[in-house]
């Protein structure tokens, strides 16, 4: 069995080339910390799970995802903020995209995950 074949059918690929990131570094907001074991509340309706917490300059804005009541979309859609972390993988996403993605950009904001995850 090749590595491919190993993958199995729920691997995600992300892009690696998305135009929405623009040219600065990533950097973990203060809002995504942990608060007793917890995650920080999404803004609207105060869900503590499978949150999501804006990237874009100077937004400290935590939202829960498209499977609860899809306020980080909402925020995307008023706000225009495209790139989002996922509280509960640390994956990152672009709304514009509509893509999961990776990039150089993002490195010191996984080094940061990988610091707080221990």
């Amino acid at each position: 069995m090749n590595e491919d074949n190993r993958k199995g059918p729920f691997v995600i690929e992300p892009k690696y080339d998305c135009p929405h990131l623009g040219d600065r570094a990533y950097v973990l907001v203060q809002s995504t910390e942990l608060a007793d074991g917890q995650q920080p509340p999404c803004a609207d309706c105060g869900k503590t799970e499978e949150n999501w917490a804006c990237l874009h300059d100077n937004c400290q804005y935590i939202g829960c995802s498209r499977y609860h009541q899809k306020h980080m979309l909402n925020h995307h859609e008023t706000t225009g903020h495209n790139i989002c972390l996922s509280l509960s993988d640390h994956s990152v996403f672009c709304y514009a995209c509509d893509s999961y993605i990776d990039s150089p950009q993002l490195h010191t904001l996984n080094r940061q995950l990988s610091r707080t995850s221990h």
